[in-house]
Formats: structure tokens, sequence, C-alpha cells
């Protein structure tokens, strides 16, 4: 096994809470932290159950505010339209709920072939729910930004009413170009639901200015925050409609932000996931250096694993439409499915995911601070071993 602390990592792995007789190839599934921000989340915990009643009655708000006045100023949203959630996929939910009531039979939903399964089935059962059309647009790969434009943009009829897309696509790795896609969109009167579960620390972030009508995303990935932690922006005037109905439905209870009221506390729970992100946001960009600092690094160090791994095969992506993540085309052995080789290089001490996607396998890595490019030749020979050809 090759051991992921070397000195040309960034950040020694002895920093992190990461096992160091693993190699982690894939902080984009499930993230990462730093022991610092696990100290913090065990801070609050500990602050939490020493008076639990009084943190939740006196304590509760100022604290979550706080936290997310933080989160607020990182993603470049205004925090009177930002909540917390545990994930993306329940930020899209809450959106996707928050719009059935203005779908009607016969409308239509435009998504893309690379969206995140997870939200793919939300889709499905809203559709079978309000008798609306799913209409996706295929991407083809090799990706060209330019062409994906022009096929969402083809996907769109006077049925349309909503889009849901990712900034990052999860099986694939691929940046959308959001920037020109979100104002077609609305322009059209679409409403958009931004699925951005891998956005938050991998590109430079300005929810606002975006104009989605939605915005979802994780804190626990390229934020390094605990597990458990994200967020939803709304804009002004789209509708929220909670998937718990709590206190805050009442018009006496709550901050006076009733957004805020509804979503901050659907009931008790622990809430240490959210309140470590300012940690999470400060101590990763002490590790390495500063946040534009950590981007560009970690985008020049995918693109370099990348190119090790396709040892001059062509690219699925130009190296524009990639953040900190990479997508390579493998072919598997005969009766090898991708599950089986992505437990078999768990067992063997490799966290990285192998993709069933419709074009065929991928193997996708990531980059973060405690990464180093050697682990693409690794990686490589490990794959090499097993009958794995990249391609």
């Amino acid at each position: 096994m090759y051991l992921a602390a070397v000195p040309d990592a960034r950040s020694p792995l002895a920093r992190w809470a990461l096992d160091p007789e693993v190699v982690h190839l894939n902080h984009g599934s499930f993230g990462g932290c730093l022991r610092s921000v696990l100290e913090a989340a065990a801070g609050w915990r500990t602050r939490i159950e020493a008076a639990p009643m009084r943190f939740f009655v006196l304590e509760w708000q100022d604290a979550i505010d706080a936290a997310r006045d933080a989160l607020a100023q990182f993603v470049g949203a205004p925090a009177d339209r930002l909540v917390f959630v545990p994930g993306a996929t329940t930020g899209v939910a809450i959106a996707l709920s928050s719009m059935a009531d203005a779908l009607a039979p016969g409308d239509e939903i435009v998504t893309t072939d690379h969206a995140y399964r997870a939200c793919k089935n939300q889709l499905a059962r809203l559709a079978d729910r309000r008798g609306v059309a799913i209409v996706v647009a295929k991407l083809a790969v090799p990706y060209d930004p330019d062409q994906a434009v022009d096929e969402i943009t083809r996907a769109v009829t006077p049925r349309t009413k909503l889009a849901l897309l990712d900034h990052v696509t999860s099986p694939t790795a691929l940046v959308l170009p959001l920037d020109r896609l979100v104002p077609m969109l609305e322009g059209r009167g679409v409403r958009t639901i931004i699925d951005g579960a891998h956005a938050p620390g991998q590109l430079e972030l300005d929810v606002a200015a975006l104009g989605a009508t939605y915005y979802t995303g994780n804190c626990h990935k390229w934020m390094c925050a605990p597990k458990g932690s994200g967020f939803l922006y709304a804009a002004l005037g789209a509708p929220v409609v909670p998937l718990v109905t709590s206190h805050g439905a009442s018009a006496e209870y709550g901050p006076a932000n009733r957004l805020h009221a509804e979503l901050d506390w659907a009931g008790t729970h622990d809430p240490a996931p959210y309140l470590a992100v300012p940690a999470a946001i400060d101590d990763t960009a002490t590790e390495g250096g500063d946040w534009p600092a950590i981007r560009a690094g970690n985008h020049a160090l995918v693109v370099e694993l990348r190119r090790r791994l396709l040892d001059g095969r062509a690219a699925m992506a130009p190296d524009a439409s990639l953040g900190a993540m990479a997508a390579i085309p493998i072919d598997l052995p005969a009766g090898v499915a991708p599950l089986q080789l992505e437990r078999e290089l768990l067992t063997a001490g490799w966290e990285v995911p192998i993709v069933d996607f419709a074009t065929g396998p991928l193997v996708r890595v990531s980059a973060h601070l405690y990464n180093h490019a050697e682990q693409a030749d690794a990686l490589a020979r490990e794959l090499h071993a097993r009958g794995v050809r990249l391609r």
C-alpha cells in the first residue's frame, strides 16, 4: 500500500482525522476533517450537553445565526435567505417540494444525464405525483461546455417550468457553465434549482450573483466541515415549504425571519456540525494558506493526477471544466462490475470511487491539501495489477 503522508502533500495527514494506512483519493464523496474542526464540534456538543435547556432556549439562535453569517460570507449569499440543512440532497428535496404546487400535468422539468442519482430519484417521484415530464439533456463525453449550453437550451420548451442542474456533476466531475445557463433559463421564466453539492470550497462562489431560484450545497465536502452540514439558499420571493412542519409555522414563534423560523429547528437534533462550520472555514484556510490558494492548488493537483493516469491518452474534459475532481474512463476485466472493483479497493485500503456511468465505468479522483501527485502513479499500478485498463 502507498501511504498518503509524504513531504510533498501540502498538509500533513497527521493533522487530519484520516487513517494514514488508507490512500484517500475520494474527498469528493464524503469529505474529511482536520482534527481541530472535530475538536470544535466536540466543544459545541459538550456545551450543549452540559445544560441542554439553557442552550436551546437561551443560546441556540445566537449561535446558529453566527455560524450562518460566516457561511453566508463564504458562499456569497445573504444570510436572511440562507438556512442550514443536513446536506444538498435535503436541500434539493425542499426546493422540489416548494415548487410542486406550481407544476401541472403536462409541464416539463429539465435536467441532464449527469445528474446525481438521488436527485434523479426525487425528480421521478415528483413527476409521477404531479403528472409532469422529465426532459433529460444529454451532455456528450468528451465534454464541451459550449455544447452543453446548446443541449440544455434545446431541451427547454414553452412547457418547461423548472430545471435541476448540477454545479459540479457528481459521476463525471464536470463544472457546468451556470453563468450562462442560469440567466438563459430564468430569462425564459424557468425556475432553477442548482445542486451545488460539490461546489463550496472547490469553486469560488457568489451564490446570490448566480441568480438561481434555489442553490443548495454541502459544507462537509470541500469545506471540510463535519458531516451533516449543508445549506439551502432561496431567492427573494421563492416559495420555501419545509419537509417538516415545525413550531416555526406559528407566526408568533421564533425569529422574525420566517425562513429561519421554519427551517432552523424542525426538531431536536445535534447542531454541532452546523456550529463548527466557521471553524472549518478558518482552520482549512489556515492549513492551506487561504481559500484562493486552496482552490488553485487543488485544481492544479487534480489536473496533474489526471495527466499521470491518462499517460498521454485524450482527456474526457478540458482542464478549465474541472474543479478539484476528475473522472477517467476505464475498462474492467471480464465479469468484474464497478461496485465489485470499488469494494475490492476499499478492502485493500484504497478510497476511490468506481463510477458505473452510462458511457462506461469511470474512476474518479479528488485532490485536497493532504493529497500528492505520486498517488496517481500508485493508483495506476494498483488498477493495472487488478486487470483494469485506463483509457
